[in-house]
């Protein structure tokens, strides 16, 4: 049996990334909060990729419904928890990885300890959970940390980099406390994708936001991972080529459209505004009708 060798493993990183570099990720850390419909991806990718240290959160368990997209869901996995499935695949790649989890997912509580020691955080938190989000993002904030994060979008992707040299989270998706759960979901999808590309396709019918539900593809959570990793790689080793908030990347590839570029005062600016009044009144239709 062929035993273990880091260097063997992933030579053929050589040449994306330097011998040099490639050591750089081997010592580095990553955090990724969230192991269901991108995380998943997002942590096997960055272990193939040479990064040889993670801080996990996930509290969740797989179910049937996780099989479209998620990289561990399948039928020997159902019932167990996405955390320990994930490990197992990744110590699979790498059995020499660093890895501490949080099988709480995050919290204000343990929010310190998960990004304590990390290089770069990563937002894979289901995008309905509203609050998460700038819980990991301002905390990853405050310590100079960079926190990179997609969102699948029917056969696309929409990407963004927070950090100390960009828009304050709350500034770029202008979420506000007085708002309700959907309002806030809607602001922060429309920061993700300001031309909306998905929308030509997707049948409204499928997005209830009472019920946190929506349609997905594993197309979307695939270009995530894709993206993810590619912004992984320029925050770790050419960090001042990472262009975070106002600049977003968005790509559908079912109608070939790809964007990136400045969104000027964020989700302030007035087309941005008028989008959310929209995309708000036809959320409320669609609620009525059910």
């Amino acid at each position: 049996m062929t035993a273990f060798n880091y260097n063997e493993a992933f030579s053929r990183n050589l040449g994306v990334v330097s011998t040099a570099e490639h050591e750089r990720l081997r010592n580095a850390t990553v955090a990724i909060a969230g192991m269901g419909g991108v995380g998943g991806d997002y942590l096997i990718s960055l272990v193939r990729a040479g990064v040889g240290g993670f801080h996990l959160a996930e509290f969740d368990e797989f179910e049937l419904a996780n099989f479209n997209r998620q990289y561990g869901a399948s039928v020997p996995t159902l019932g167990r928890r996405k955390l320990e499935v994930m490990v197992e695949h990744a110590r699979a790649i790498n059995p020499e990885l660093r890895i501490t989890t949080f099988e709480d997912g995050i919290q204000p509580g343990n929010i310190d300890a998960f990004l304590d020691g990390v290089d770069l955080a990563v937002d894979a938190v289901d995008a309905f959970a509203v609050d998460k989000h700038p819980l990991l993002v301002n905390a990853a904030t405050k310590r100079g940390l960079a926190t990179i994060a997609a969102v699948p979008l029917g056969l696309g992707a929409g990407v963004l980099a927070f950090g100390p040299k960009g828009m304050a989270y709350d500034d770029y998706f202008a979420i506000t406390p007085d708002m309700s759960e959907d309002e806030k979901i809607v602001q922060f999808l429309l920061g993700f994708a300001p031309e909306l590309y998905h929308l030509r396709y997707l049948d409204p019918n499928s997005i209830n936001l009472k019920a946190r539900k929506g349609p997905s593809s594993v197309a979307g959570c695939k270009l995530c991972a894709g993206f993810i990793t590619t912004q992984a790689l320029v925050a770790l080793l050419h960090p001042e080529a990472l262009r975070c908030v106002p600049w977003y990347t968005y790509l559908d590839a079912r109608v070939g459209r790809f964007h990136h570029r400045r969104l000027w005062m964020g989700n302030r600016n007035p087309l941005q505004r008028l989008k959310s009044y929209i995309a708000k009144r036809r959320l409320a239709k669609l609620d009525v009708q059910r």
